[in-house]
């Protein structure tokens, strides 16, 4: 009987302990999401992802008895990009908050583990389009396996180590190398008004089919991001600007390719883009946004091996504006996308894409959405 009492003295502690804890911190599970629907129309056929939700560039000329196949449109209508989600608060540990998204928070700093945006996707400045490929390939794209640290205040500190999996360098293995991917990011200010910052990435891969045409050793390449947010009253600017090598892991138009000596060489590719966007009422948003990248080449002779688009484009660029109207959580839009892309053929006596009596191709998309966030 005594360890009856006691087990049911502990019971009642415990429950004392729990009453005290909802009291002092608020948690439990707060749903949210958003219903989404798009009505597109492409006025070419294109290169994307997502049973062509995802957009990505118009396809190049491919002539058959004397006719450009890729010069059709194509109407489609889908609803994948519908979200559902769960934000579970639980409680308090070591002093510290643990979330439903692995993440540990005091007032000073923050750790995240597990699959998240990439670095290179800053989430308080990325593009505010309709369109499900948010601005792919001037903004890079991914979500990765990581661990990263940040620091708290007006000026912050971000230091990232993570690895492939959905998103991965094309022809060769981050896995297979030594380290993961490193990544550093210094923030100040805050989304609300002014946010600046500048990144840097340091990446390591292996070449995976064990040929050793296709390159010896490793393929090392580093990239830089700059980024920048400001609210003006009513408006919200935006802008980007990528530098790296080897980037088809986030959707760049990137790669490498092997030197007379056999060595792995990265290519240098220039992403940039710029939005402007705002509320002219509370019923109407209005927003405008244009997108440049440049495929730099190798800088040398070079034998082309795999990347992301990055053998036989020289550069795209796209502007799309689009309108909202808004009645309590139901938007409905529309925005035009039109996107150029200048196809060429890869060089091998200097490593870059010889354009030369090549006219580049388009693609308009017309979209029309209806979001319903919950």
């Amino acid at each position: 009987m005594k360890k009856v009492y006691v087990l049911m003295l502990a019971l009642f502690i415990a429950s004392l302990m729990v009453g005290k804890a909802q009291e002092d911190t608020n948690y439990g599970i707060k749903w949210s999401g958003f219903a989404k629907t798009d009505y597109m129309f492409d006025t070419r056929q294109t290169l994307n992802a997502r049973e062509g939700h995802f957009m990505i560039l118009p396809l190049p000329e491919s002539i058959t008895n004397g006719e450009d196949v890729n010069d059709n449109p194509n109407f489609n209508i889908l609803s994948v990009q519908t979200r559902l989600s769960a934000n579970i608060t639980g409680p308090d540990f070591f002093g510290r908050l643990r979330h439903a998204i692995t993440k540990i928070s005091n007032n000073y700093f923050e750790i995240l583990m597990g699959q998240f945006w990439n670095p290179f996707f800053v989430a308080e400045v990325i593009p505010g389009v309709y369109s499900f490929n948010t601005g792919v390939p001037f903004q890079p794209f991914a979500r990765n396996p990581q661990v990263r640290f940040t620091t708290k205040g007006t000026i912050r500190f971000m230091i990232a180590a993570y690895t492939e999996r959905d998103f991965t360098t094309r022809g060769v293995s981050i896995q297979r190398a030594t380290i993961p991917q490193w990544h550093a990011q210094l923030h100040v200010g805050n989304k609300e008004r002014i946010l600046a910052g500048l990144g840097f990435n340091y990446k390591t891969a292996q070449n995976t089919t064990n040929n050793a045409a296709f390159g010896n050793g490793n393929v090392n390449s580093v990239s830089f991001i700059g980024f920048v947010s400001a609210k003006f009253g009513v408006l919200t600017w935006k802008a980007e600007a990528v530098y790296g090598q080897n980037m088809s892991d986030v959707l760049q138009l990137s790669g490498y390719a092997v030197d007379a000596d056999g060595d792995f060489i990265s290519n240098q590719t220039l992403s940039v883009w710029s939005e402007l966007m705002g509320d002219i009422s509370e019923k109407t948003e209005l927003g405008i946004f244009a997108g440049y990248t440049q495929n730099a080449g190798y800088g040398e002779a070079a034998n082309y091996v795999n990347g992301f688009q990055g053998n036989n484009i020289d550069y795209a660029f796209r502007i799309a504006p689009r309108v909202g109207f808004k009645s309590g959580k139901l938007t409905i839009g529309s925005e035009v996308e039109y996107t150029l892309a200048q196809y060429g053929v890869f060089d091998t006596t200097n490593g870059t894409i010889n354009i030369s009596g090549i006219e580049p191709v388009n693609n308009t998309r017309f979209l029309i959405t209806s979001i319903y966030k919950f």
